[in-house]
């Protein structure tokens, strides 16, 4: 929704309140802003004029929540029930607008917006890279104890609402949350492995049998940053300090023992060209039967389990990351989205009372069930509904309980892109492990202490 939109929508809900405009002439309004017929007739009602009536009461205050694409359409009928429910209560609507395919789109839409302190969304999706970076701009307000309060918190995946933290506070709710998982051949591979020596080995045994051992994502983009996390977090090391963003803690000998065994899968148990490789070609090669394992998300999950399109249907099955080193826990990157509130908007409390209904069980075990999306409530992946129409809810909770986030930054757009090409350059043996993280630990010094 542009700011000339949200202006006409404004304005229009102020003359109907007022009782100063007809129910027809709301309605043109309305969807000539860009609503829908169901929803300018919603808009309508929750502002006290029916579709019979030409005067209101005056009852209703409009929000828009912006989110991040969603093709189910679930986020329609979530703002719709509360609408319906707890806005018709407390005077509130809710305008909903669908979000573009690009998260990169996203965030442009964003910047320019919050640099001109507009208000013409309130309350934002944001992916969980980017609550840092908000709220060291002053974009977002933060949650505090007394509208969420810790025995609230404690309902909820630890590792999301970390990402949602910064200078010891909370500035984004988390509503749902990805997770990285290990997929392997169970007809191939009778016990999955727990450490990434014991992959090592066990793909290499296959090699012979499928193509490749292991496939993942080493493409210079945002998807190795999370494969680079995952190992180092495997081997206990760390990128930053997880209470101190500008220490930088990446050249440690647990770091260079986990790109050491990046770089030595490269043309060995993993194709040369897994450099080349995001998330849906590493997909496709797997659901082609050629490789024993495999390192993505969950959305690959159901694909895979589909005979239609996958030669690996009731052939595989998923497991947490594996550890390195003296570890004895893996650790999967955290992905999803959360919900933060404009600062620049004047609907602050209708706006959190959005978003706690969002975060309840009902419109958690919605989001679950009719979307598939992994979200952060802990009870939704317990609850026997959703486990018998998603069967991978259930191996999920473990994983996501000790899941962390990438490095949490201001800066994390500048973090990402360093990280990003000094692994690339070690993968692709332009540089070995020990100078890759060497000139990595300096461009981050350099990051996250300048203004």
């Amino acid at each position: 929704m542009i700011p000339e939109q949200r202006e006409a929508l404004d304005t229009i809900v102020t003359s109907i309140r007022s009782g100063r405009m007809t129910r027809r002439t709301f309605l043109e309004r309305a969807m000539a802003a860009g609503l829908s017929g169901s929803v300018a007739v919603s808009l309508l009602e929750a502002c006290g004029g029916s579709s019979d009536s030409s005067k209101g009461n005056g009852a209703a205050t409009n929000i828009v929540w912006q989110s991040e694409q969603d093709s189910t359409m679930t986020y329609q009928k979530l703002t719709d029930t509360f609408n319906k429910s707890i806005g018709q209560q407390q005077g509130i609507h809710v305008t909903w607008n669908q979000g573009p395919s690009s998260t990169d789109d996203m965030l442009s839409k964003y910047t320019n917006m919050l640099r001109a302190r507009n208000s013409s969304i309130d309350v934002m999706s944001i992916d969980i890279v980017y609550p840092a970076q908000f709220a060291a701009s002053q974009w977002t307000r933060p949650i505090t104890d007394s509208q969420w309060p810790a025995s609230e918190r404690s309902k909820y995946l630890p590792g999301p609402i970390q990402g949602c933290t910064f200078n010891g506070k909370i500035w984004a709710a988390p509503f749902r949350t990805d997770v990285g998982l290990l997929y392997y051949r169970t007809d191939l591979i009778s016990t999955p492995p727990r450490s990434w020596d014991d992959l090592t080995v066990a793909a290499r045994s296959t090699q012979g049998k499928v193509k490749y051992g292991y496939v993942w994502q080493g493409a210079q983009y945002e998807g190795l940053v999370c494969n680079f996390c995952e190992v180092v977090y495997g081997y206990g090391g760390s990128i930053l300090d997880a209470s101190d963003p500008k220490k930088v803690t990446v050249n440690s000998p647990e770091a260079r023992a986990a790109l050491e065994k990046m770089v030595s899968w490269v043309g060995t148990i993993s194709p040369t060209a897994v450099t080349t490789y995001l998330e849906d070609p590493s997909r496709q090669v797997w659901q082609n039967g050629d490789a024993a394992f495999m390192r993505n998300w969950p959305y690959a999950y159901t694909l895979g389990r589909d005979p239609s399109q996958s030669k690996v249907a009731k052939k595989f099955d998923v497991h947490s990351m594996p550890y390195g080193g003296n570890s004895i826990t893996g650790h999967s990157a955290i992905g999803g989205w959360n919900l933060a509130i404009n600062a620049y908007s004047s609907r602050f409390e209708q706006s959190w009372q959005f978003i706690k209904y969002l975060l309840q069980p009902a419109a958690q075990k919605q989001t679950a069930s009719e979307a598939g999306l992994a979200v952060t409530r802990l009870s939704t992946y317990d609850d026997a509904d959703v486990l018998k129409k998603n069967p991978l809810f259930g191996k999920l909770k473990p994983i996501l309980q000790a899941a962390l986030p990438r490095p949490v930054s201001p800066k994390y757009t500048d973090v990402s892109d360093a990280i990003q090409r000094h692994v690339y350059q070690a993968l692709k043996k332009q540089v070995n492990p020990a100078e890759a993280l060497k000139g990595l630990e300096a461009d981050l010094k350099q990051i996250v202490t300048s203004a």
